[in-house]
Order: C-alpha cells, then structure tokens, then sequence
C-alpha cells in the first residue's frame, strides 16, 4: 500500500485562507534589552521600535534606544551564522 502524499509546512500555509497576522500572534521582543514591544510602537509616530534586517534578510525586533546595540548583534550573527544572542524577554 503506497502512502498519501503529505503537504510541507509552506504547503499548508499557503494554502491557509487566513491572513499572516492572524495565523501566529506574534509576541515581540527588543533582541538587545528584552523589552516587550507592540506593534503600533513600529508605526505610529515617532516610532519607538524598529526592525533591523541581516545579510540573510530575516528582520529583528529592536527598540530605538538599543539600535546600536541590535546592530552588534546582527554583524556577529553575519559573522558566525549563529543565531541572533537575543536578550532575555521582559515585561
């Protein structure tokens, strides 16, 4: 008896009729501090938290005041193609 074919992963979430910001309720962190960040901190302004992208183009959480601080991080991560050494989450 053969088996059924299954569907990956991207398979199924292309396939999910519900938008992306729906699918996963995403609980955001600074990678530099921790801090607990809401989404309408990216875009009302001024903008307290910004995302910061890596040569391999995945985007990092940061809060404006530890910008510096996330950009060390993703130039070591660039580097090493560890991950990111992210900060402790805080509420």
């Amino acid at each position: 008896m053969k088996r059924a074919k299954r569907q990956t992963k991207r398979e199924r979430k292309a396939a999910d009729p519900r938008p992306a910001a729906q699918t996963s309720a995403r609980h955001i962190h600074c990678i530099a501090c921790g801090r607990h960040l809401e989404p309408s901190e990216f875009s009302l302004a001024p903008a307290t938290a910004t995302m910061i992208t890596c040569q391999h183009g995945s985007q990092f959480p940061s809060c404006v005041g530890c910008t510096v601080q996330a950009e060390m991080l993703i130039a070591a991560h660039d580097r090493s193609g560890q991950p990111v050494k992210s900060a402790a989450a805080w509420h």
